[in-house]
Order: C-alpha cells, then structure tokens, then sequence
C-alpha cells in the first residue's frame, strides 16, 4: 500500500506563503523557522555538543531524519543544513523538487500571514503549482480602521470589500482568526456594542473588542452565504497569542446551528486540535461544515497517527481533508505531505487488518483526504480559479 500512497497526488488546503531567505541559514535559524515558539531563547545551542538540539521536539526530530534521507546525508542537524543551503541557493528550483517529490499539486493559501503581505504571483512562480487564496477578515478591519473614523461607514465598507473579494476567482472563500483575538465563543450580531468597541479598535488593531469581532463575523458568514463560498474559521492551537481557553471548536456550536448559517459553508481550520474530536463531532451532525487536519500534520509529529485514527471515529470520510498550516519554509509543506503518508497507511492497515474494510476501500478513503473532498466540495470554483 506504501507504493500506492505515494502515488496519490495531494492537495493542501491550508498553508501560508513565504520568500526564499536572502542568506543561508545557521543550526538555530532553521529551528526558529521549522518552530511554532515566538521565542529565540528556546534554540540557543550550548558550548557542549548535543545529540539532541535545544528546543526541537518529534516533529522537527522526524524533520531532520527525513531531510537527511532525502538528502543522503547523516541525520545531524549541521550536515542537514548545509545541504539545504547548498540547493537552496536556487530556492524555486529547491522549492518545486520538494513539492515534486511529495506529489503536492495544488495548495489553499491564507496571505494574511506574513506581513507585509506576499503578492500572490510571487508565490505562484517560487512553488510552480497551481493555488487558491482564502481572503483573511482581519486584515480587512484593520485597514479600513485606518481610513475611517466612523463606525457606519466602517461597516459599509467592510461588507462592500468582502463581497468584492468574494467575486475574484482566485478566492474561495473567507477566513477568521478570531480565535487568536477574543475567543470561538460567538454572540448574537449586535451592532450597538460593535459601534461603541470600534473607537478602541482603532487605537489598538489587537485589542479583544469582542462585540465588534462577533459582529465583523457574522457580516463575514453571510457574504459567504451569499457568495456560496467558504467561510474558513481558525480553530484550536497556534502561535502563543491564541486564547487558548476558548479556542475549541465547540464554542461555535450556537453560530453554526443557527437558522440563518444552515446554507453557509463552513471549513474548521486545524480541526480544532487538540479538541480533533469535537470537531469530528461538528462535522458529523452539519452537512454543511468541514474540517481539515492542518497544524496536526506535520506540527503534532508521531501523533499524527493517533489524530487520523480519532477523527474518523466520528468524521465522515468525505468530510476530513488534508493541511499542513506550513508558513515558512518548504520543507513544512513537504514534509507534511510525507508524515501524513506514513501516519494514513499505518491507519489503513490496522483497519484492513481488523476487517473494518478491504484494501480498495481503504485508498478511496486516502485519495479523498489527500485530494478528492477538496476537489469535489470546492468544484464549481477550481475551474475558474485556475484561470
């Protein structure tokens, strides 16, 4: 089954873009790259030599292993390294062999992050695969914060700028970080509160205003339903900003039952981990919302294993598809791709083994994780976005 996995082209569906670097790495900046951690100090490498590099954990543990395999090379970091420098010097050429290698064919990108923002043919021509935008919510306050100083006005040309967006080809749809600003824990629309946060909101971009974020929300959910097209909403872990005790994907649970959202389409972003089950849940009660297992693979290492095998407790095959959440480098996009291989067959032969299913049922579940849900929930827009 190895050999037919690998054969199976893959779609991303949630990633970021970035630039190739300016100089070659050292040990401890290709760690800070391959880290979630916003912090230096983590990767400061002691006098001593060390097997095991200060700050790294299993998944950049897996990284080294598999980039010295793929390089034919020792698994030691500063080895590893220098060989990535060397190719990398040609970093579209590096780029597109590693996504060649990991039979990646298209990717779902999310140019909110990093700033200032990366223009998406510059992307386009580094990677040499096809791509699709996801238009980020918060950028699109922030801007409009800074041109006008009336709340009305704000919101007029905030749902004007979405439905634009919305009509590009490109786009698929809309996506949220509110998780990382003041929670999942979604109120009812209320302008009122929304008009009396909005001056605050102009002094501080990153303030919690919490009734404006709702609101801005909920004006997101219904362009998106409008539109027919995804509205795309950060759930579970990410970087250290998140509000972690309100970042489950079941605290939106009131705004997706809502009358009013039962047409909208909607995507969990990272399946919400570590609370996978939950939205497994969600996805298995709501025909319309689907999840993907981004930021698991490749950030969650061995357990991604683990994570396959807990999300099909409840999530209908046709409902879970394939993420990395990568954002700086190559090597995260690819290595997602081979990680969740290796995990996926794990899966399936324990599935075959146990008689749940036989191997034809077993790939036809792989190829659509890896590549067909996100075909065929997103189909009549791939067309034009390739455009």
């Amino acid at each position: 089954m190895k050999q037919q996995l690998q054969n199976i082209h893959v779609v991303d569906v949630h990633a970021h873009p970035y630039v190739p670097n300016t100089q070659p790495f050292t040990a401890d900046e290709f760690m800070r790259k391959l880290s979630l951690s916003v912090i230096p100090e983590m990767f400061q490498k002691q006098q001593e030599q060390q097997l095991i590099f200060p700050g790294s954990n299993m998944y950049m543990q897996i990284t080294l292993q598999r980039l010295a395999r793929y390089f034919s090379c020792r698994p030691v970091l500063e080895e590893v390294v220098e060989i990535r420098n060397e190719r990398a010097r040609d970093f579209s050429k590096y780029t597109r062999a590693l996504f060649q290698d990991a039979n990646l064919r298209g990717l779902v990108l999310d140019f909110g992050y990093p700033t200032p923002q990366i223009p998406k043919e510059t992307y386009d021509n580094l990677s040499g695969i096809a791509s699709w935008e996801v238009y980020r919510i918060e950028s699109v306050m922030v801007r409009l914060s800074k041109e006008t100083a009336d709340f009305f006005t704000f919101a007029e040309q905030y749902r004007a700028d979405l439905q634009q967006a919305l009509q590009q080809r490109h786009i698929l749809g809309l996506k949220t970080i509110i998780a990382y600003r003041s929670g999942l824990e979604i109120a009812p629309k209320d302008e009122r509160a929304a008009a009396d946060q909005y001056p605050e909101f102009r002094e501080n971009e990153r303030a919690s205003v919490k009734a404006l974020r709702d609101y801005c929300l909920h004006i997101a959910m219904e362009v998106c339903t409008e539109a027919n097209k995804f509205m795309h909403i950060h759930t579970g872990v990410g970087d250290g900003e998140v509000v972690l005790p309100k970042a489950s994907p079941s605290f939106l649970l009131d705004m997706l039952r809502d009358k009013r959202y039962r047409d909208t389409k909607v995507h969990l972003v990272h399946g919400g981990y570590p609370w996978m089950e939950e939205a497994a849940f969600i996805v298995s009660i709501l025909p319309n919302v689907y999840m993907d297992i981004s930021l698991q693979t490749p950030f969650a290492g061995h357990g991604v294993e683990r994570i396959i095998s807990q999300v099909f407790e409840m999530a209908p095959f046709h409902k879970v598809m394939y993420g990395s959440d990568a954002f700086t480098i190559p090597e995260m996009n690819w290595l997602g791709v081979h990680l969740f291989k290796e995990c996926l067959e794990r899966v399936l032969m324990s599935w075959i083994q146990k008689d749940y299913m036989n191997e034809e049922v077993a790939l036809h579940i792989a190829e659509l994780v890896l590549h067909q849900n996100f075909e065929n929930t997103y189909r009549e827009h791939l067309y034009e976005a390739r455009q």
